[in-house]
């Protein structure tokens, strides 16, 4: 059986209000790991609840496999969903949490016994199945909950900002244990979150909401390289691109007649002694270095130009630490936005070769 996920025209508004989502057309792709990423209010959360099942949609279809889901009840859907909170029942222990569902499928004794050992092996939770979940670590607690979802063996994962309440070493971990259990299930996996390391670092394909609407998809090495548009490659990269107003540069290469601002990455850009030879054609941005953290393999210079503020990684030994300075960006590294914030491009695969 194929889990593919096909949204057309899904409109959600609550009462009277202007609607939450307008005119959305996604289709998730069977045995894919698809993250629903952006800022809160979104409507990422509530695209995930409309799958669900938990919230119905104002207008437009919903299927899973082909199927209308419009009168199809959450339970009857072949999706199992993870939570933020966790919501295990707490005077339940482990065995009993992951069960529950089991036996309110009237799913044999013999069976049961079966998959819960079968889980508990695949999430580490073996020791654990006689505790109660106040004994248990959030990771635990976590564990539990995925357990619980994986034993009722569904087609399709749902999982809404499940790690937001661990801390950082634990959600690398976690991050690492679903991957490895996307791999080992072959599942659909639809995920929400606002942190785009988790949606980067876990994701097969993006997708990057804002205000109800899908600003890109994609793998999440094109929505990276490759931003459609200012929102994009604002919001994805650890520091975010940077992003000038073109009509205050003066930048002799342009080749947009419309174009009205200039971005880079700020990897793509080298870092120069104020009186040093320009190595060949680009942008070049004078400024004044405001601080410089050091992060282990990689410098991040935050410097002030007459343009605003710029972001330059630098991977090599650091050597520039105060001063006045130049910013160096070739021109196969520029990237350029119209008038409404639109990425214009040469062609389609200039990307590729960047």
């Amino acid at each position: 059986m194929e889990s593919k996920i096909v949204l057309q025209d899904i409109e959600k508004a609550y009462g009277k209000d202007a609607p939450v989502i307008e005119n959305l057309n996604l289709e998730i792709e069977d045995g894919s790991f698809t993250v629903l990423l952006g800022p809160s209010g979104c409507g990422k959360s509530t695209t995930l609840r409309m799958i669900a099942g938990l919230e119905q949609e104002t207008g437009g279809v919903l299927k899973i496999d082909g199927k209308d889901m419009k009168e199809v009840k959450p339970g009857d859907r072949g999706i199992a969903m993870v939570f933020q909170n966790y919501a295990l029942y707490p005077t339940m222990t482990v065995k009993e949490n992951i069960e529950f569902g089991l036996k309110n499928c009237k799913v044999p004794k013999a069976e049961r016994e079966e998959r819960i050992k079968e889980v508990s092996m695949a999430v580490g939770l073996e020791e654990y199945l006689n505790r109660k979940p106040s004994a248990l670590s959030g990771g635990q607690r976590q564990r539990v909950a995925l357990a619980r979802a994986m034993v009722k063996k569904p087609e399709v994962f749902l999982m809404d900002e499940p790690l937001s309440n661990l801390d950082a070493k634990l959600r690398s971990q976690l991050r690492t244990d679903l991957i490895e259990l996307h791999h080992k299930l072959g599942s659909t996996f639809v995920y929400v979150t606002h942190d785009q390391v988790e949606a980067m670092s876990m994701g097969t394909h993006i997708v990057l909401m804002h205000k109800g609407k899908i600003m890109q998809q994609g793998s999440p090495y094109k929505i990276y390289h490759d931003p459609d548009n200012v929102f994009t490659a604002q919001f994805i990269g650890t520091p975010p691109m940077n992003v000038l107003n073109l009509n205050d540069i003066s930048h002799e290469y342009c080749p947009f007649a419309e174009a009205a601002y200039i971005g880079f990455r700020p990897e793509y850009a080298v870092l120069l002694d104020e009186s040093a030879a320009i190595p060949e054609t680009g942008l070049t941005i004078p400024g004044d270095i405001v601080t410089h953290e050091m992060l282990g393999t990689e410098t991040l210079y935050k410097i002030d130009t007459k343009y605003g503020r710029v972001q330059v990684k630098i991977f090599d030994e650091a050597t520039i630490v105060d001063g006045r300075v130049k910013i160096f960006v070739p021109n196969e590294r520029l990237v350029y936005f119209d008038a409404d914030e639109q990425r214009l491009r040469l062609g389609e695969d200039k990307w590729m070769q960047n």
